[in-house]
């Protein structure tokens, strides 16, 4: 992406809205307190990329009122009632794939040797201010084209499934089950994977199953490692006030399947593929 306007870095600290970097007045759940008492994950943990985990109410960021309470709580109730359109739930993307980057600048990738966090580490291709611009869609005086920006695909249950959820920073990507919905979202892919025809069609045979949570996760799955084939540049221009994606994705470079990575990502779903 090209970014021609340049965009203000501020300090994070507990005095400073992780969005805007106005004083900040409240503390932001990343995961709100509906879905955790939802789905009884107050004090469960949640796995972080140092391979420790940290509970679920813990996660929890400075806000300034508006973004806690005109922008993200409306957005919330959306979520919360399960009215929530792409565009809703990839705003909703937009926040916990940036808040959790952001957290992992202050955890210790080894705590028995300080020094490096986890944001040295792990050298994402999302720089933290631009996944900032993009936490603005949310707010409605912001507008990107497409909207949403990244690819969203949803997937409808016929029986309740368990809560899961999952982040790849690398990626830039979320899936999450909500009980009888789930969601798999790159949030800055420039809706690439919906461009692309195989993709389509693998997600539109699963449209026409009883898919369960598990057919969600090997998609996921194969799509993080497609993604890995390509290099690719989306022709954007980002402004103060929006995100415009100028034609399709240019494909740089391309690589062969990697199926051992595809079983790799598997096993870290928590199951087995074996390929026929």
């Amino acid at each position: 992406m090209h970014n021609i306007t340049g965009i203000k870095n501020f300090e994070f600290n507990k005095e400073t809205c992780f969005i805007c970097g106005r004083y900040a007045e409240s503390r932001e759940h990343l995961f709100p307190k509906w879905l955790q008492h939802r789905f009884n994950l107050w004090d469960e943990k949640l796995i972080i990329p140092n391979k420790t985990a940290i509970s679920y109410r813990q996660l929890i960021v400075p806000c300034c009122k508006k973004c806690n309470g005109e922008v993200f709580g409306q957005l919330e109730k959306v979520i919360a009632s399960g009215t929530e359109s792409e565009s809703d739930i990839w705003r909703w993307a937009n926040k916990l794939h940036f808040g959790l980057t952001l957290k992992d600048k202050f955890f210790d990738w080894d705590r028995k040797n300080p020094g490096y966090k986890i944001g040295d580490i792990i050298s994402s291709s999302d720089p933290l201010e631009q996944s900032r611009h993009f936490l603005h869609a949310v707010s409605g005086d912001f507008k990107c084209n497409p909207d949403p920006f990244g690819s969203v695909f949803r997937f409808d249950f016929k029986k309740e499934q368990e809560y899961n959820f999952i982040h790849i920073i690398n990626s830039s990507s979320i899936c999450i089950s909500l009980g009888n919905r789930g969601y798999v979202i790159f949030v800055r892919d420039g809706q690439f994977l919906k461009e692309c025809e195989g993709v389509m069609d693998d997600y539109k045979e699963l449209q026409s199953k009883d898919s369960e949570m598990v057919d969600m996760l090997f998609f996921y799955a194969k799509n993080i490692e497609y993604l890995e084939r390509f290099t690719i540049t989306n022709p954007v221009i980002i402004t103060k006030g929006q995100i415009i994606k100028l034609g399709r994705a240019t494909i740089r470079e391309e690589r062969p399947e990697n199926k051992e990575l595809l079983a790799e990502i598997c096993k870290h779903f928590g199951f087995t593929w074996v390929e026929k």
